[in-house]
């Protein structure tokens, strides 16, 4: 049966410990016994059973007999040493750490023991490290004659216990202590001596022949894996396609729960109702299941039984309680139709005399109230358990037990007898809710004549029409091919999800995602596909007259239903070599269709993505192995006119090698995915000799980016040389003509290239080295430091520096203990992204951030005398940096930096805005905040204490913002204007004052907006107004050219105001106001109102100098207009009184400079007014005078 991957299957299954050690599993039993002594606690004994494990022996030793095994890795690793001279270093640490555990064993201490069994595996494991960079060398060698058959095996059987020594170190997996890098080399390498041992001087050549299982067989006889059996491949795969389904069990004996465990002899039943048996666990000998079978048929799928895969077992026996005493018994009317299976042959077919009753079994009740548990049976899970009743009394247990199944290792319920035509095309094991080829082809004649047009193509045919063809009969055989593509949200073609999820036997479903897989999943998903689609091609491939064309060095063994090399594998890949030659735009698609079959082949052997890589490498070269590696792990590949070649990758993580040849090499957001949580992140290998090499990475969705670039052999730290280009791209040279590798955004941002690089020594660099490799440096004195318009490193070293940088991409290093820092730097690009990069030992929690009066930022890292100074960082976006890094991947973005820069402590703070959109949080003290405009905010918060804003904003519609909180409310704020039109608010706290400069003098001061808490919020008017009304006391009232209303409230009040449409309000008992009112305007219209009881002929006017005095004949009430008499902008341009009665400028000089006059003007007008009243022309002498019209407006109109 064809598996896919583990690892990709995306929520499909649980990640579990073999995910790691894969194929060394593969051995079964012994294994398994290997691992249990791992648990418990004897590595060593562990490392060297999994060792002989593989090789074939029979681990039996203990105590110095288990150093003398260990020890011969000495041997092993003293006859590579002559090969890989830097492999000495650690066969020596091994040596050392077999001394140590040998003393350790001779001391009987147990803790010494374990600490040198444990010292003795990393050191082996920094060893097996080392022996994976020449593993192409091993399989090289191994391919060659001289080293086939038992020869062969002693080199191995020693390299094996180096193996087993980092597997036992993994098995272990609480303790922590290897690197996913340390397992993945046991990993690796594992399955190389895995699949070393097992094709040394076995393979078999199908050369001249097509549709055989092996040498001198005919199409006819190839009968092809068991139909609809699933193939041989579950033991191999455990846990792919695993899944837990409830039945309701009984345990008859009294002897307790016993379930058999999931297995490659496990029964066969349908779980799902879906017309296909899983391979399940099952119960074992006393237990029955409980069902529901009124007819005393057969039992055939779990509907009749009780639960199911979703729903708990006791829940649907629930709904036969008619009474709902949670009971049942005879007095529900089902209880008749219960029945107990007892499979007492245990192959999940109700044979006959299986069934019982449950008289007939003596149970009388079975109780529903079930105790929730958390248990596990032979794999198998238990979550509830109650008892039921026997008619003795007794009570015996019944469980809700959800058995492990395989979605995949299934039958069809339903067999089909295959016809003649179908036997003898190309067969394919069924799996999941698929039928095998053969008799998915017998039931659908489609499906049948794309199998006989693909067997029937010629040599001539182009690889990509047989690539088609492929996917053609994988869409029909799965009955999608009417399937819209884009049904499933887009991410992944629909089409190839359905075949996935048919093989599994289950559909995808994600909590986040749903049914239609995200960006992340679909990455999964597609490797799952590309890992199936490549098994089926070149089963169909090998089965059919293409095999001598396509892939004459691979055969189909229909017998074990696996794809394998017609000799060893090294010579296959070799012979391939030699057929089509080096990788070139004319045959990529030749060697595409070869290496799927090879990914075939590879895959059936259990071997991993990188040494097949290996393998690859060691009988072609490395552009093919690079090519090789891009195919399996579904990378794309295109090569232009020039040859250059580019490799691109998913939203996975995948592993890139370069080669020569090999120019581009592109990941794709390869990070983590927090929804997903799966392990891994882009890796590029690179060795001596690759090249030019182009590496593009963007992975800005991982909270924590880690692609790495991994050295190979030959090259180490020292030899690494860097620089940065005007686009922010790091270039990278290890020393060796021709070499070179191009990060492409590398200095841009953290998620832009790498973030690790690893050398074959262990030494590992950071983002922060790399970057520092390319720096242009002062000294620890003070340096003066100018940069150009290319993107360059900057790093002081400390003392009192000034850099100024030319922007395109600059980085500037700070490290702990620097001393001054100050950056001018101004870049004109219109995404200007230069960076302050802080080195170990400042974290984003020591960082403290203010701006200063000239507009800059400083930072300071809590080290006394460290000062960073960023010019003009606050006044336009394109000066200072517009990131901050930190050592451990923490990144302050602009905004984020200037939002620290515009909040201050609890202390006193002066605060420097932008002409940018700000948030401005004093914290409190007395703090002083200049804004530049743009939509600022400014927090207050009761208890802050003082605040004084000082804001201008130019703009034709400014809105800036006062945002006060909790607790002040909009009558808790108290509101004026000081004499130099400063708006001053106070909240009823002791201490609280927030006062807004000039806010009552210009439009463009202050804030236009006043939000509280609970939604009220004030404009500028209202503030105002707010400001122009005194209180009963002596009050000092100001205003600017905005035109309010003014009302001292009586007192000894003073107003100042600027005109622009001014009233001042006074009523009689006021007492004395003050009037300094000076209007620019060219007609100004400023008004004094004079509240009733106020009449015109109670006012007497006067002057005093250039000031109006008027008095209303109210003992104190005065009023004075300040120097009405100098100018016409002076004072009021009107008086209005209560009844309408009007006095303009000129009337109110002419009162006061004639005032006998104006009294006979005020009579004589009166005379003449009065005329204005007269008798009707009819009346008697008891006709009523009435009024003319209007006659108050024409007494006013007359009495002047």
């Amino acid at each position: 049966m064809l598996t896919p991957n583990s690892r990709r299957v995306a929520k499909m299954q649980t990640y579990s410990f073999s995910d790691y050690l894969g194929p060394l599993f593969d051995t079964g039993a012994s294994m398994a016994g290997a691992m249990e002594t791992a648990a418990g606690g004897d590595v060593a004994g562990t490392a060297v059973a999994i060792g002989l494990t593989i090789v074939g022996a029979q681990p039996a030793l203990t105590g110095n007999g288990l150093v003398g095994a260990i020890g011969s890795i000495v041997g092993a690793g003293d006859s590579i040493t002559t090969a890989v001279g830097g492999l000495q270093d650690e066969i020596d640490a091994v040596s050392s750490s077999l001394t140590n555990y040998q003393d350790a064993l001779a001391s009987g201490d147990q803790g010494s023991i374990s600490a040198g069994g444990l010292a003795v595996v990393e050191a082996v494991a920094n060893a097996v490290n080392t022996l994976g960079s020449v593993i192409s060398g091993v399989a090289g060698a191994m391919a060659s004659a001289d080293m086939v058959g038992s020869a062969a095996m002693a080199p191995v059987a020693s390299l094996g216990l180096a193996i087993s020594a980092v597997a036992g170190l993994l098995a272990m997996t609480a303790s922590n202590l290897v690197t996913d890098a340390v397992k993945s080399a046991a990993n690796d390498i594992s399955n190389l001596l895995n699949d070393i041992s097992s094709q040394s001087g076995t393979g078999s050549s199908t050369s001249g022949s097509w549709g055989s299982g092996k040498t001198g067989e005919s199409s006819s006889t190839s009968k092809g894996p068991e139909s609809g059996a699933g193939g041989g491949a579950m033991g191999k795969y455990p846990d792919d396609g695993l899944d837990f389904t409830s039945p309701l069990v009984l345990d008859l004996t009294g002897s307790g729960l016993n379930l058999t465990p999931l297995n490659t002899s496990s029964p066969y039943f349908d779980l799902a109702n879906d017309g296909f048996a899983r391979q399940t666990g099952w119960i074992g000998a006393g237990m029955g299941l409980l069902c529901f079978d009124p007819n005393d048929q057969e039992i055939t799928n779990i509907t009749q039984l009780f639960g199911n895969e979703k729903t708990d077992g006791f829940d649907i026996l629930s709904k036969l309680d008619t009474n709902h005493d949670m009971v049942i018994d005879a007095s529900d009317p089902e209880f008749a139709s219960l029945r107990v299976w007892v499979d007492a042959n245990g192959n999940g077919t109700t044979n006959s005399g299986e069934l019982y009753t449950l008289s007939q079994l003596g149970i009388v009740s079975i109780n529903l109230n079930a105790a929730a548990v958390s248990e596990t049976v032979a794999g198998n899970k238990i979550s509830s358990i109650s008892t039921y009743t026997m008619s003795d009394g007794t009570t015996r247990e019944i469980a809700d037990a959800w058995f492990a199944n395989s979605t995949m290792n299934t039958k069809p319920l339903t067999p089909v007898a295959i016809s003649e035509t179908a036997a003898n095309l190309p067969q394919i094991a069924g799996a999941g809710t698929l039928r095998d080829l053969r008799s998915a082809m017998t039931l659908d004649h489609s499906l049948q004549s794309l199998v006989q047009n693909f067997v029937t193509q010629t040599a001539g045919t182009s690889p990509a029409a047989i690539e088609s063809a492929g996917q053609a009969i994988l869409f029909q055989w799965a009955g999608i091919t009417s399937v819209d593509p884009n049904s499933r949200g887009g991410a992944i073609d629909a089409r190839q999800l359905s075949f996935v999820e048919q093989y599994l036997g289950r559909p995808f479903y994600s909590t986040g995602d749903g049914v239609n897989p995200g960006i992340r999943a679909s990455a999964y998903l597609q490797q799952c596909w590309n890992d199936l689609y490549d098994a089926t091609l070149a089963r169909l491939i090998l089965q059919s007259p293409l095999a001598a064309s396509v892939a004459p060095e691979f055969y189909y063994d229909s017998s074990t239903d696996t794809v394998r090399a017609s000799a060893t594998f090294a010579p296959a890949l070799a012979a391939a070599f030699e057929r089509l030659g080096t990788i070139s735009s004319t045959n990529l698609a030749s060697w595409d269709l070869l290496l799927r079959v090879a990914d075939a082949a590879r895959f059936d052997m259990g071997m991993s993505d990188s040494v097949f890589e290996k393998y690859v490498a060691a009988a072609t070269n490395d552009t093919i192995a690079s090519v090789a590696n891009a195919i399996t792990s579904g990378l794309q590949i295109s090569i232009d006119a020039s040859g250059r070649m580019q490799e691109t990758g998913s939203t996975i993580y995948h592993d890139y090698y370069a080669a020569p040849g090999v120019s581009v090499l592109i990941g794709q957001r390869a990070g983590n995915d927090p929804s997903v949580q799966l392990p891994g992140h882009d890796v590029f290998h690179y060795s001596a000799g690759d090249g030019v090499v182009e590496i593009r990475e963007s992975d800005p969705n991982s909270s924590v980016p880690a692609n790495t670039l991994s050295f190979g052999l030959r090259i180490d730290p020292s030899s690494i040389k860097a620089k940065v280009l005007s686009n922010g791209d790091i270039v990278l040279t290890d020393g060796v003509a021709g070499d070179q590798i191009t990060v492409v955004g590398g200095l841009r941002d953290d998620g832009r290239g790498l973030q690790i690089v690893r050398f074959n020594d262990g030494t590992t660099w950071g983002r922060f080295q790399l970057i520092e490799l390319a720096a242009v440096c002062g000294t620890t004195v003070n340096d003066t430091l100018y940069g150009t318009a290319a993107a360059e490193v900057f790093d002081g070293k400390g003392g009192n520096d000034y850099v100024q940088g030319g922007g395109g991409g600059d980085t500037f290093m700070f490290n702990a203990g620097y001393g001054k820092l100050e950056i001018s730097e101004s870049d004109s690009s219109k995404t200007p992204y230069n960076v302050l990069a802080f080195g170990p030992g400042i974290s984003a929690s020591s960082v403290s951030v203010r701006t200063n009066a000239n507009g800059g930022i400083v930072l300071t890292d809590g080290i006394a005398g460290d000062q960073i100074t960023l010019d003009s960082a606050m006044l336009f976006y394109n000066m200072g940096v517009q990131a901050v890094r930190f050592a451990d991947n923490t990144v302050w973005t602009q905004q984020q930096l200037l939002r620290m820069a515009t909040t201050g402590t609890a202390a006193d703070d002066k605060i420097y805005g932008t002409s940018n959109a700000e948030v401005f949080d004093g914290k409190g003290g007395n703090d002083y905040v200049q804004g530049g405009g743009g939509g600022d905010t400014f927090i207050f918060n009761a208890g802050y204490g003082k605040l004084e804003i000082a804001e201008t904003d130019s703009s034709k519609t400014p809105h800036n913002v006062l945002q006060l909180g909790t607790g002040l409310s909009a009558s808790s704020i108290a509101v004026r204007v000081t004499e130099n039109f400063n708006i001053v608010l106070t909240d009823g706290v002791a201490g609280d004052q927030i006062t807004l400069d000039w806010e009552a003098s210009s439009l463009a001061s202050g804030v236009q907006e006043v939000q509280f808490a609970d939604g009220t919020t004030w404009d500028r008017q209202q503030m105002l107004q707010m400001a122009a009304t005194g209180t009963t006391g002596n009050d000092k009232l100001y205003a600017a050219s905005i035109g309010v209303v003014f009302d001292g409230k009586g007192g000894n009040d003073y107003i100042q105001s600027q005109g622009g449409g001014d009233t001042f309000i006074f009523n009689a008992g006021y007492g004395k106001l003050e009037i300094l009112e000076f209007d620019s305007s060219k007609s100004p219209l400023n008004v004094l109102k004079l509240g009733a009881g106020i009449d015109a002929s109670s006012l007497t006017v006067r002057t005093s100098g250039n000031n109006l005095i008027l008095t209303d004949g109210i003992a104190g009430d005065q009023i004075t207009l300040d120097s009405f008499k100098t100018a016409n902008s002076y004072g009021v341009q009107e008086v209005q009184f209560a009844d309408g009665t009007n006095f303009n400028r000129d009337q109110l000089l002419d009162m006061a400079n004639r005032p006998v006059m104006f009294a006979e003007r005020q009579i004589n007008n009166l005379i003449a007014g009065m005329a204005s009243y007269g008798v009707e022309p009819a009346a008697s002498s008891q006709t009523l005078v009435v009024a003319q019209p209007q006659p108050q407006v024409t007494l006013s109109a007359n009495l002047y």
